[in-house]
């Protein structure tokens, strides 16, 4: 699969577990099944970490790893606005 294939579908994978979380009858286990298989296919993914670390922070708390996700997300954040940051100055 290409890079840009598996972003779509991470993408699709978080929009899933969004839905999911708004459902009322959302089973937990399946929400966090289809962060972890956004993940896998998008390491890098934004969208995914911001969630997973929403997750693991309100929904099924976690400290460990929302703070994990919350650090990675972060990371790969201020890359992201960095990029941004030298579009902007040209």
């Amino acid at each position: 699969m290409s890079k840009a294939n598996s972003r779509v579908e991470a993408f699709k994978y978080v929009d899933r577990a969004i839905r999911l979380q708004l459902s009322e009858d959302a089973a937990l286990s399946e929400v966090e099944e289809c962060l972890n298989k956004a993940l896998k296919l998008d390491p890098d993914s934004v969208e995914a970490l911001q969630e997973a670390a929403h997750f693991y922070d309100a929904v099924m708390p976690n400290a460990r790893k929302a703070r994990r996700y919350a650090v990675i997300c972060r990371e790969k954040a201020s890359k992201v606005v960095g990029e941004m940051e030298e579009i902007l100055a040209q």
